[in-house]
């Protein structure tokens, strides 16, 4: 599976957040709200007005392996399973002018990279403004690849 920052390529989608605890899941169709494996609503593309991320960010380009390394080496001092669940987040969808706030569960302790989120954004507005792009979510690890450049020409621009 491919994985980049808050999006990750799952079967026929692009999932934001953590495809096994709260999660979306962007579909050539719509976007389906989920508790891992269970659905708990579907949302009509034309309708979704804005989608908006509220997830922890570091500045950090590696954030994932640095949390791993970290709780690796406490559990060899400790000799013990270190239970660190990472602190989740919110996703904020706009449907018809009403805002709905979902909990968003996240991969990893520690932010995400700044511009993976900002890419992950600009990603949304895209599918959100331009109907006939949707269909490529079709093909997740593509769509990954555009959000990765989206977010490196952030990044870039940031200097």
């Amino acid at each position: 599976m491919k994985r980049y920052g808050p999006l990750i390529a799952v079967p026929g989608a692009v999932a934001i957040g953590d495809p096994g605890r709260h999660h979306l899941r962007l579909t050539p169709d719509a976007v389906i709200v989920r508790d891992g494996a269970d659905g708990r609503g579907v949302l009509a593309w034309d309708d979704v007005e804005r989608v908006t991320l509220d997830v922890p960010t570091t500045r950090f380009r590696l954030p994932g392996l640095a949390g791993t390394v970290v709780i690796g080496a406490l559990t060899v001092v400790t000799a013990d399973m270190i239970d660190f669940d990472p602190d989740d987040g919110t996703i904020e969808v706009v449907v018809d002018g009403v805002s709905t706030i979902l909990p968003l569960s996240r991969h990893h302790v520690g932010g995400y990279w700044a511009p993976t989120v900002t890419g992950a954004h600009r990603l949304l507005a895209h599918l959100i403004r331009t109907p006939e792009q949707r269909s490529l979510l079709a093909h997740p690890e593509a769509v990954i690849d555009v959000a990765a450049k989206l977010a490196r020409s952030v990044a870039d621009a940031d200097g």
